[in-house]
């Protein structure tokens, strides 16, 4: 009876853990896949689009449940390796009004829209492996992919799982279908 006990237990901090760590194990996209779902997540930006493969193979593998923690006590989260000053642990909130465990799921849209939103304040500069790995460098060849000639739907504004709110010039920004234009606005007000 003990013997079946003890297996029963084994058995059951088996099952725990495994499903504690698929909790934690998320998803490695293919180079295509990440393209596709950068592509429904509203890069449809072609010429930053290699920079942004290049960025997440660099800073996470591609993996979504990439975690680092620097010895400063800095964390990084998720595909784009987004910093704790962007996000909250535990609750929503940080720059881009999200919670830092949102950006280790699979599901990529609060990564995508926060990551617009650091580039949108900071460039490609925010991310030190991109500057030292993807600027000026042979960028991913993303061409062979199916979605590149044919992009899959984007996301409807609706369909946005965050609206990021900033606090510059106390306005709410919200992510539309085409946020390069956001961005490209915002360039030519800097530029007058």
């Amino acid at each position: 009876m003990l013997t079946v006990m003890a297996c029963g237990r084994a058995f059951s901090v088996f099952l725990i853990a495994s499903l504690a760590f698929k909790l934690i194990d998320g998803k490695v996209f293919t180079r295509c896949q990440l393209t596709r779902e950068l592509l429904k997540n509203n890069f449809h930006q072609k010429t930053f689009l290699s920079n942004w493969v290049c960025l997440i193979e660099q800073e996470s593998d591609r993996n979504t449940a990439a975690h680092i923690v620097k010895s400063s006590r800095k964390q990084y989260y998720g595909l784009f390796q987004i910093g704790n000053e962007w996000c909250k642990e535990g609750r929503r909130g940080g720059k881009c009004n999200v919670s830092c465990e949102s950006l280790l799921d699979d599901d990529i849209r609060d990564d995508c829209a926060c990551a617009y939103q650091i580039f949108e304040e900071e460039g490609f500069k925010y991310w030190t492996k991109w500057d030292a790995r993807c600027k000026g460098q042979r960028l991913p060849d993303i061409q062979k992919c199916p979605d590149w000639q044919h992009p899959p739907p984007r996301a409807s504004p609706d369909r946005l799982k965050r609206t990021i709110k900033r606090d510059r010039r106390s306005t709410t920004v919200r992510l539309l279908a085409q946020p390069y234009h956001i961005f490209m606005k915002s360039q030519k007000l800097n530029e007058v």
